[in-house]
């Protein structure tokens, strides 16, 4: 049990929605990844002497979330944070991929308590096993809750580690000396919820129309479009919990083009990868008559919280794909049509979000969280309904190493972002970082036996093929896929 004195404030009403989907099981964590080469040899132990700075930096790190299952929960202060609760090392065994062993780690449920709700994976590749000395390949996964922080925090969190890591570098810290009970700081001041920094304004006509989509009966309301999405929710009695992942790494020379070409047309790149995964589908699913995608984009450019912190501030947008785009694609038979198709799908979700962003807070998803009076309830009555989405794409953009003295042993090389698997939201998941300079990283995740392995290999072809498409060529070997 807590004390009143570990009581931090009260959750937000975006921040109650995770606890409820841990106690449904339906979703359980966030993870970020990112994957170095190291030059000299690394203990697990310099991963534990980061901890304390990390704790001053990021306070969510410090937290727990209490009477999880009331209407009332509350982050709590830990008062100590055990290393042996957050640090893991683990090791590939021949032919394994990053791919599954994230996915195992996504199925894993919270403990119970006042834990930390986060921890950090350090895995070390085949060829780095035996003594993790000169040019070792080691990927370090931030998992957390989404409770603590979205998509973004993870970048945060290894901005923060990188800079932890090249201080202990230059000063010559020994690590050995780091307790494995470390307290954390006596003072935390977590950011307000996020109705507490702005305001959301809702049009009547927004908000009659989410109303009658949720709560009307079919025959007030017509016939909708169904879009395609899957099978439908299941119970996890009927379609157990289970996470799969497909990773496509795109290497420098293909991001640059990408960026370029997007640039030129007047659209984002992420516009870009979305029009990919239409045209794919589109084209697989020659029957759909439409499709619906999610896009989450954070709110902290209206809050005015920086992108250093750990935080919970995302919400996003719909976008309907009716059968007028679906069609203008299948009907594309020359590769100039096609080019045409995809650049013209681009354009239209492009403008869909300027609209968005143009428009936030006013008329935003988030807005309509005050009615959610019971957010376990609010997740219970979707089983056994269509899914919300036919995707969910969500990009982190460019992770930039903060500036500062180079490191003479850590160099970055890629990250991944996943999420685990949504038997209430979307069919899948699209998720993408890329490091300056480097790799582009898209990571593609859905639960298992809700979509066919043949239609996530159409989407996972769509990216892969997208930079010699785009260029007129014949697909070369410019992408490397793995997938659990």
């Amino acid at each position: 049990m807590s004390t009143t004195a570990d009581v931090l404030r009260p959750l937000g009403m975006l921040e109650k929605l995770y606890p409820a989907r841990e106690i449904l099981g339906v979703y359980h964590s966030v993870i970020v990844t990112a994957t170095y080469h190291v030059s000299v040899k690394f203990e697990d132990t310099t991963l534990r002497a980061a901890i304390p700075g990390l704790l001053r930096q990021h306070p969510p790190l410090c937290c727990y979330v209490v009477d999880g299952h009331t209407a009332e929960p509350k982050f709590g202060r830990l008062q100590h944070v055990d290393a042996r609760d957050v640090l893991q090392s683990r090791q590939f065994q021949r032919g394994e991929h990053l791919a599954g062993k994230l996915q195992e780690f996504h199925d894993q449920p919270w403990p119970k308590g006042p834990k930390p709700l986060w921890k950090l994976v350090l895995m070390r590749e085949p060829q780095s096993m035996d003594d993790c000395s000169v040019d070792s390949v080691l990927h370090i996964s931030l998992v957390y809750h989404h409770v603590i922080g979205d998509g973004l925090s993870g970048i945060a969190f290894h901005q923060s580690l990188l800079r932890e890591l090249q201080a202990m570098e230059q000063k010559g810290q020994n690590p050995q000396h780091t307790p494995e009970l470390i307290s954390t700081p006596t003072s935390i001041n977590l950011i307000e919820p996020i109705e507490q920094l702005i305001s959301f304004p809702l049009s009547w006509m927004f908000l009659i129309k989410k109303v009658l989509e949720e709560y009307a009966p079919r025959w007030f309301i017509g016939h909708p479009t169904i879009f395609w999405a899957g099978l439908p929710t299941k119970s996890l009695d009927e379609l157990p919990y289970r996470t799969r992942v497909r990773i496509i790494t795109i290497q420098p020379e293909k991001v640059t083009y990408l960026i370029k070409a997007s640039r030129e047309h007047g659209v984002s790149l992420t516009s870009l990868l979305t029009a990919a995964i239409a045209s794919a589908l589109a084209v697989k699913l020659p029957a759909a008559s439409s499709f619906l995608g999610l896009t989450p984009y954070t709110l902290r450019r209206v809050t005015g919280t920086s992108m250093d912190e750990m935080v919970n501030q995302s919400t996003g947008f719909e976008t309907a794909y009716p059968v007028d785009i679906l069609d203008n694609i299948r009907k594309s038979s020359s590769p100039a049509e096609r080019l045409a198709s995809l650049w013209a799908t681009a354009s239209y979700f492009h403008q869909q979000m300027q609209s968005e962003l143009g428009k936030c807070p006013k008329d935003n998803l988030v807005g309509l969280l005050p009615y959610v009076i019971d957010s376990v309830a609010f997740y219970r009555k979707k089983f056994g309904k269509a899914r919300e989405a036919t995707w969910e794409i969500s990009n982190l953009g460019n992770f930039k190493p903060s500036p500062g003295l180079p490191s003479k042993t850590w160099t970055l090389d890629s990250m991944a972002f996943t999420q685990g698997a949504q038997p209430l939201g979307s069919a899948f998941t699209v998720n993408g970082v890329s490091v300056q300079d480097k790799t582009l990283t898209l990571a593609i995740t859905w639960q298992d036996r809700v979509v066919d392995e043949d239609i996530i290999d159409a989407v996972a072809r769509g990216f892969t093929d997208l930079p010699d498409f785009l260029q007129h060529k014949a697909p070369t070997e410019s992408a490397a896929t793995e997938s659990h």
